[in-house]
């Protein structure tokens, strides 16, 4: 499992469904997500941008990012 930090910019490694958000997309981590009942994997909280706006806050699992800084 990689290590990210907040505020790190990562890439999406897939497409996430129900979202505009799709593979090759990058955000910033604004929250790390511990596993839960509901949850298994860890996860993170990513602030999507476009053009200096923020599009969405969208929550993926850890496979699903990778680092790019």
């Amino acid at each position: 499992m990689q290590t990210v930090q907040l505020f790190q910019q990562v890439e999406l490694c897939r497409d996430v469904p129900d979202t505009i958000f799709k593979k090759g997309d990058q955000g910033t981590v604004v929250e790390l997500l511990t596993p839960n009942e509901e949850q298994p994997e860890a996860g993170y909280l990513l602030e999507i941008f476009a053009n200096n706006e923020t599009l969405d806050v969208i929550a993926v699992t850890v496979s699903w990012i990778t680092s790019i800084n």
